[in-house]
């Protein structure tokens, strides 16, 4: 993996979302959808500052440019319990591998910190390279539907094999 000296994973603040919303912008285009289906400045930063918010989201910064995005939500399954659901997570071509890891290791930080039972997130199935990062990174498909496959990490996976490290 490549490292990248000065990578910053922090939350967001409702002024990110000037620099976010271009991000979500081009990977709706890289998704082949259509960028009206993004949801304006205005109502990201209103339902992210809302009180309950509507979801939550983590930036990865490098010099004070956001490069990378994580917005996520929290669940609940009566089966399960408690869960992180990690909507949308996405990095700028040039940093990809370093600060998608650097994302996805708070996340998993988040769900463990929180004593959540599962962190989960969907996945378009012709993305072979996401699938190959998650796999890379010991996730694996617990389900596939639509053309989607659906990751998930519980707690006992968290616990005893993945990033429990300062990030």
């Amino acid at each position: 993996m490549n490292q990248v000296e000065g990578l910053v994973i922090r939350e967001a603040a409702g002024e990110d979302f000037i620099q976010i919303r271009p991000l979500i912008v081009k990977r709706a285009e890289e998704l082949k959808l259509s960028d009206g289906s993004v949801s304006d400045i205005n109502k990201l930063v209103r339902d992210y500052c809302s009180k309950p918010a509507k979801f939550y989201c983590l930036v990865c910064e490098l010099d004070t440019k956001v490069i990378g995005y994580v917005i996520y939500t929290y669940g609940y399954c009566v089966y399960v319990g408690r869960s992180v659901n990690m909507d949308e997570i996405y990095v700028i071509s040039d940093y990809r591998e370093a600060a998608q890891l650097l994302l996805f290791k708070r996340m998993v930080k988040i769900t463990n910190n929180l004593g959540y039972r599962k962190l989960g997130w969907l996945s378009s199935k012709n993305n072979l390279e996401m699938h190959e990062f998650w796999v890379k990174h010991g996730t694996t498909v617990h389900s596939e539907d639509q053309g989607y496959l659906q990751y998930r990490l519980d707690k006992s996976t968290i616990q005893e094999r993945h990033y429990l490290v300062s990030n």
